[in-house]
């Protein structure tokens, strides 16, 4: 089985994978099957009173795994207090919950670091979309909770050496918005890292089922 962690559309071309996709309040329908749920920091509405409401209606359903993604981004246009303030207040949110959050992060893993940290953050943390090099990921590792995913950037060949380095059983594999397919993100995982495809998706599973067996 090939788990994408996080992806904006159901793959439904093969049996073999199974997809988290993710709702972004306000601007999708929640999903039916498995999905994860948040507030993105490029879709804050105007009306944030609603949107935070319809949020917390989403995240205590059944089927919503996860909150996120979420987080801070410095290149987006919503004006950055207004990020702090949502993004925070959903992290306490997926406290209350127990359900993990995933990571929206742009140019601002200081500034995440530190909101996770303030509203003392208890959950597993999944910084999606990875994308930096080893000395920072190494520095968010030393948090036992936080995972890191990688998407289609990795076969342009500049993360090798984070893919070579992370612990097996602190990493995930995802598509996000992009066409690739999650097989060509394992099999390139799988050569950087030289294992076996069993082996990348026996830990990908492990890991998985290590975050997501109390929701």
């Amino acid at each position: 089985m090939l788990i994408n962690i996080h992806a904006h559309s159901i793959s439904t071309s093969s049996a073999d994978e199974f997809v988290l996709p993710n709702c972004i309040v306000s601007k999708d329908y929640l999903y039916e099957q498995s999905c994860s749920a948040g507030i993105h920091p490029w879709y804050v509405d105007l009306n944030e009173e609603a949107q935070w409401e319809a949020l917390v209606k989403y995240a205590e359903k059944p089927q919503v795994l996860a909150i996120g993604e979420c987080g801070l981004d410095k290149l987006c246009s919503t004006e950055w207090n207004r990020q702090v303030q949502i993004f925070e207040k959903q992290i306490t949110l997926a406290n209350e919950l127990k359900k993990p959050l995933i990571i929206h992060c742009v140019r601002a893993y200081h500034e995440v670091f530190t909101s996770l940290l303030r509203k003392q953050v208890a959950v597993p943390v999944i910084f999606h979309g990875y994308e930096r090099n080893w000395p920072l990921a190494e520095q968010l590792l030393k948090n036992k909770n936080y995972y890191l995913s990688f998407g289609a950037a990795i076969l342009k060949g500049n993360l090798d050496e984070v893919i070579k380095q992370i612990p097996l059983d602190r990493f995930f594999l995802e598509t996000d918005d992009k066409p690739t397919k999650i097989s060509d993100i394992y099999a390139y995982f799988c050569r950087a890292r030289k294992l076996s495809t069993k082996q990348v998706e026996d830990q990908v599973m492990a890991n998985f089922n290590s975050i997501f067996k109390s929701t």
